[in-house]
């Protein structure tokens, strides 16, 4: 991985869901439910994200801290899954 971004969205069933913004390095292809696999083994369950969005970049401010206003538009305006 190159960098990730998790942010909770809107759930019709459980209020919200964990959402994972995902960019991959140039040179690696991985899966989400390999991410998800990955991750499950290392985090309860309510903190494992049930989906994986794949961006070409992660946006951050000058200072680097995570942009959460635009990782939770990107998260929203992606097809659920599941």
């Amino acid at each position: 991985m190159y960098d990730v971004t998790v942010v909770g969205v809107d759930d019709d069933r459980w209020g919200q869901r964990v959402v994972a913004l995902v960019q991959a390095s140039p040179d690696a292809e991985p899966t989400a439910d390999e991410l998800i696999a990955h991750v499950r083994g290392r985090l309860a369950g309510y903190k494992t994200p049930k989906q994986i969005v794949f961006v070409p970049v992660i946006q951050r401010s000058p200072a680097g801290k995570a942009d959460y206003r635009w990782a939770r538009s990107a998260a929203t305006a992606a097809e659920p899954v599941g």
